[in-house]
């Protein structure tokens, strides 16, 4: 493992992107969003993406042109069809759309149709807590073979289609749940293969449905086999409403009909509401977070070396280690990204 300053891969990640054709602005957002993926702990959404994307960039099928257009706009529901527009810098447009549209209206429904992968689900919940917001985000995976099981199944029939829920703190320490609805994130399959590690037991089948802890059966090639979902139909059933909910509902791509592409095609339905709608008494709200806050925190912890924790917790924990020690990254997903920044004459290793 080698360590690097969150500086040096958001430079690194902005000029791949700005060199591949896109706006600034653009390539420093897909840049913030998984550089702070990577700095959170979440090193399957963070810079160890960038080749995949590249990958479809060279293939034709995400390009700089690709520009979102509104379907909706008719407060308060916003639809937009992404046509595959580079996924970072095209939801966090839509997340703060919405946004403004919820300050004012009280709620937004949105509804982000056909984007290029658009990373960490967390980050736009954390968007939304910034401008005072409470989010639902719901995240269907299509353009590429099922790797989430069905219960009950020996195939994949989802993406990890995740969620999450953005709860705003007055002190800055908002409150976010996110999570695959699978029991392990693809992309966290992909880090463990990279290091040339198994996966513990209880997290992957093959393709016949077998129990195994090697990583390699959620890539090809060679025959697919998937993740399982989180808490057995609990897991499945959220994964098969986030499907029609994101996608299905609106006309957007759904996982059984895109052909397998070099591309992840995200879409997103989100509900952002305003709590001064719940109750104007900000100070009581801000007490009764607190409160609950603490009670959970106040909990007797199994181990003593482990405190109990709120949601965004760890996260915040974790970007004060990194942002001291470097981000760590392994050998192989360094190799991927130098690779994809030399194919435009970058050096990955310049600071």
């Amino acid at each position: 493992m080698r360590h690097f300053s969150a500086d040096h891969l958001t430079r690194l990640t902005t000029a791949i992107f700005e060199a591949a054709g896109w706006p600034e602005a653009d390539a420093a957002e897909v840049a913030r969003h998984c550089t702070l993926a990577n700095l959170s702990g979440h090193d399957s959404h963070g810079i160890g993406m960038v080749p995949l994307y590249i990958r479809s960039f060279r293939d034709g099928w995400l390009k700089p042109a690709n520009t979102p257009v509104d379907r909706i706009n008719a407060p308060p529901f916003l639809v937009i069809d992404a046509q595959v527009a580079l996924g970072q810098p095209t939801a966090t447009n839509a997340v703060q759309r919405a946004a403004s549209m919820a300050k004012t209206q009280g709620v937004a429904i949105l509804n982000l149709i056909d984007a290029h992968h658009i990373g960490r689900i967390g980050d736009y919940a954390e968007q939304a807590a910034a401008h005072g917001l409470i989010s639902f985000f719901w995240v269907n995976v299509a353009g590429r073979p099922p790797i989430v099981a069905a219960h009950g199944a020996k195939e994949g029939r989802w993406g990890t289609n995740p969620h999450a829920i953005g709860i705003p703190s007055p002190d800055g320490a908002h409150m976010v749940l996110d999570f695959a609805t699978s029991r392990m994130a693809h992309g966290k399959v992909r880090v463990a293969l990279n290091k040339g590690e198994r996966v513990a037991e209880g997290y992957l089948i093959d393709s016949e449905g077998r129990p195994t802890t090697d990583p390699a059966v959620a890539f090809a090639p060679g025959p697919l086999g998937a993740l399982l979902p989180f808490g057995e139909h609990k897991g499945a059933g959220l994964a098969f409403m986030v499907e029609l909910l994101s996608a299905g509902l609106a006309g957007g791509a759904l996982i059984k009909d895109k052909p397998a592409r070099t591309w992840i095609i995200n879409s997103l339905f989100g509900i952002l509401i305003d709590p001064l709608r719940l109750d104007p008494d900000e100070a009581a709200r801000a007490d009764r977070i607190a409160s609950v806050t603490a009670f959970l925190r106040a909990a007797r912890p199994q181990d003593s070396a482990d405190p109990v924790r709120a949601p965004g917790d760890k996260e915040r924990e974790m970007r004060a280690l990194r942002l001291r020690d470097g981000i760590p990254l392994d050998d192989e997903t360094w190799r991927q990204i130098a690779e994809a920044a030399a194919w435009f004459g970058i050096d990955a290793e310049a600071g």
